[in-house]
């Protein structure tokens, strides 16, 4: 019986490694977190708190970001770096 990857983190690693992901996708396009803010039109502290896996964001708010940074959404959840 094979184990499911994401089965065996709670709540809060899986939203620290989402973060993290979505930082280092944005960071590798060289993309400010104000401007990207600006961007998806949210706060900059609210992407802050994502990217530090303090937010847990709606799948719109995924959708948006993925979007943003030009990767389809599952690209977010391949927490392999």
């Amino acid at each position: 019986m094979s184990i499911n990857y994401y089965e065996t983190m709670n709540n809060d690693v899986f939203l620290k490694k989402l973060g993290r992901k979505i930082k280092i996708l944005r960071e590798d396009k060289s993309i400010p977190q104000d401007q990207f803010a600006n961007e998806l039109d949210i706060d900059q502290s609210y992407l802050s708190k994502i990217e530090n896996g303090k937010a847990n964001p709606s799948i719109i708010y995924l959708k948006q970001i993925a979007d943003a940074l030009d990767v389809d959404i599952i690209e977010l959840f391949n927490f392999v770096i």
